[in-house]
């Protein structure tokens, strides 16, 4: 690593970080302070750090993982470039953080060994709207195209490619990439690997995209609905399970994953505007159900080889590190308690008369981001999973925003009611 960065010129380096709500944080020092980087000699105020700290335990120590390190496809000066090391965050003392969402991932891989040889991909949708000088975001785009469309004048085209070249430059291995369902989105999918690895890739796509689609005039936006006349945006978690494992261990797996699919919306579909997504329209799952080809069951279980579990509910404003942690604690629970998913479904989900519905035992996802975390609260898995200090963190904070967001007087409010009343 320090022969990489000799040799690619390296100014400085990023110190990595996801808060509680996945959002990419980092300390940036000198090319020459990397040792004591390594050595876990430098710090950061985690009381600044929504969901770390109480106040009195400020200082909290950066341990980068050598295994991240990547240059970034840009210069932070005008001879040098920039690099990057993901970290972990330990206290004081040098014990681990139990608030660290990395950690908290490890400790799930950990704890659940009959998924010790899973991989994930990622399928990660998002938008690129036009950037405007204004204070306000613009969602306004020049784009008319739909699903595998293709433009050769497309600003969007242009930006996503690049954003692809990035990635692969800093070594997240992307397998595909095109335009999704609504103008102005597209998706990037990320190919299949261990866990860890998978959710930091997750987390360099969102800045890189970000980064990226500036120098084209664009903004990208992992909002999971920025617009109400168009399709949302998911963040599809595909598991693909051991080359041993029997088919009966995938469905177990399943069954955990609908088991507990209520409880896990509170970490996979983090914000109020999640919500608006996970309607009847443009193949968003509304109901626990799991199916071989329905494009909008929330699991799907693609008949192949080696099997393969795509978990369709999340959107990409979650952490990918507590995502991971939760649905591995899920589908590790449905492996121990051999929970069987019964009968997969044949059609759209969408079909599903509310009798058809009982009659299954076919329930429902939660509506509301105040719904998810009461569910949060009751799923005993799903919370060990997080640990006590992130739950709890992680609660509070969410109820906070649901909170402003229920005060807050909203514009069709407006239009409703003004002159109505």
């Amino acid at each position: 690593m320090r022969k990489a960065a000799h040799d690619g010129n390296v100014c400085f380096v990023r110190l990595v970080f996801a808060d509680i709500f996945g959002v990419s944080k980092n300390v940036s020092i000198p090319v020459d302070r990397l040792d004591a980087a390594l050595d876990g000699r430098v710090t950061f105020d985690g009381g600044s750090i929504d969901g770390f700290v109480r106040g009195e335990e400020l200082d909290m120590v950066l341990l980068p993982d050598p295994a991240t390190f990547a240059i970034y496809p840009w210069k932070a000066a005008p001879n040098g470039s920039e690099a990057r090391l993901i970290c972990d965050i330990a206290m004081p003392d040098g014990s681990p953080f139990e608030g660290c969402p990395r950690t908290t991932l490890r400790r799930a891989i950990e704890s659940a060994p009959a998924l010790r040889d899973l991989r994930v991909g990622f399928e990660v949708e998002f938008y690129l709207f036009e950037r405007t000088e204004a204070e306000a975001p613009t969602t306004a785009t020049s784009d008319v195209g739909s699903y595998f469309d293709f433009s050769a004048d497309d600003r969007g085209e242009d930006a996503r490619n690049a954003v692809v070249a990035a990635l692969r430059e800093m070594g997240v291995p992307i397998v595909a990439a095109h335009h999704e369902h609504g103008a102005g989105q597209h998706e990037i999918d990320v190919a299949h690997d261990a866990p860890l690895a998978a959710a930091d890739h997750a987390l360099t796509l969102r800045t890189i995209a970000k980064h990226v689609a500036a120098d084209f005039g664009l903004e990208a936006t992992f909002m999971p609905k920025p617009l109400a006349e168009r399709a949302g945006s998911g963040l599809h978690a595909d598991f693909l399970l051991g080359e041993e494992t029997e088919r009966e261990t995938a469905l177990y797996v399943v069954g955990g994953l609908i088991a507990h699919a209520s409880a896990l919306a509170a970490v996979c579909n983090p914000t109020v505007n999640s919500y608006k997504r996970v309607v009847a329209a443009w193949d968003a799952p509304i109901y626990t159900v799991w199916s071989e080809r329905s494009p909008n069951a929330l699991v799907r279980v693609p008949p192949s080889l080696r099997p393969r579990i795509e978990m369709r509910s999340p959107d990409p404003a979650c952490n990918p590190y507590l995502a991971l942690a939760v649905l591995i604690g899920a589908a590790s629970d449905g492996v121990t308690n051999r929970m069987l998913p019964g009968p997969p479904l044949s059609g759209s989900t969408y079909d599903l008369t509310e009798a058809e519905r009982r009659e299954r035992g076919i329930g429902m996802l939660p509506t509301s981001l105040r719904q998810a975390i009461a569910e949060l609260d009751r799923d005993l898995v799903v919370r060990a999973s997080l640990g006590d200090h992130l739950y709890h963190a992680f609660r509070d904070a969410k109820l906070e925003e649901y909170d402003r967001y229920r005060r807050a007087v909203h514009p069709w409010e407006r239009e409703q009611y003004l002159r109505l009343y």
